[in-house]
């Protein structure tokens, strides 16, 4: 009877970088220093926004700022990850998460998860006028009680208060990074960094539909939200 094989080293199957960018921790500020890696490279998940951790197989509430690196176009996959030659393009200088990271053995990983991360404002020079934009953003847009929300849509006794309290978020979310990006003339690379996915993205992965009318937008439930 053949013995079952037990894996001891990264085999670059590519399912890791597959999965997401990692995020990134205190430790990896000299990258950022030396440019290895540029707000160009980041996305910014907001606190509240769902995620997925080691230890759930559902989303629940990011319990604070992430900053990681974003994936390739619509995807997932690691921007740095090479799909073709199996391998990461900045392997030599890869964050702490890519570091300790072993599909087969994750205690490494796990201790370190959620802790000494890096937000936006470690980041941004203090003295840069943007911040005012991002910190009027998270008043206004806070995401900290979406998942009570979108709860409260799968009740018909809330449902059209609750809908229409996410269409004002999702409305005001936009107009934010309009006036932000109409100032400021900042590419999208940077707009996922300073704010976030947008709001409308987010509510799509649970089942509601944006429709856009003369520049406004409406949202409608399309069908049973997903397991939250």
């Amino acid at each position: 009877m053949t013995e079952r094989m037990t894996k001891t080293g990264c085999d670059r199957c590519g399912t890791c970088c597959s999965n997401g960018g990692p995020a990134l921790h205190y430790e990896d500020n000299p990258l950022l220093q030396n440019k290895r890696l540029t707000p160009e490279h980041l996305i910014t998940v907001r606190k509240g926004e769902p995620v997925f951790s080691l230890a759930d197989e559902n989303p629940g509430p990011a319990q604070s700022e992430i900053v990681k690196i974003k994936g390739r176009g619509p995807e997932w996959t690691c921007l740095f990850f090479q799909k073709k030659e199996s391998e990461c393009a900045i392997y030599e200088h890869r964050p702490l998460e890519c570091s300790l990271l072993k599909c087969w053995e994750t205690a490494d990983l796990e201790k370190i998860a959620g802790r000494n991360l890096l937000n936006r404002y470690d980041i941004i020079a203090p003295h840069n006028p943007l911040l005012s934009f991002i910190k009027t953003h998270e008043e206004k847009c806070s995401l900290q009680n979406l998942f009570e929300m979108l709860s409260s849509v799968t009740r018909q006794s809330s449902r059209q208060q609750v809908l229409a309290e996410l269409t004002s978020l999702v409305n005001t979310d936009l107009a934010i990074r309009s006036q932000a990006m109409t100032r400021f003339r900042f590419s999208l690379d940077l707009e996922l960094f300073f704010f976030g996915r947008p709001l409308f993205t987010i509510l799509n992965q649970f089942g509601l539909n944006t429709h856009e009318r003369n520049g406004v937008c409406s949202l409608s439930q399309a069908s049973s939200l997903s397991a939250m």
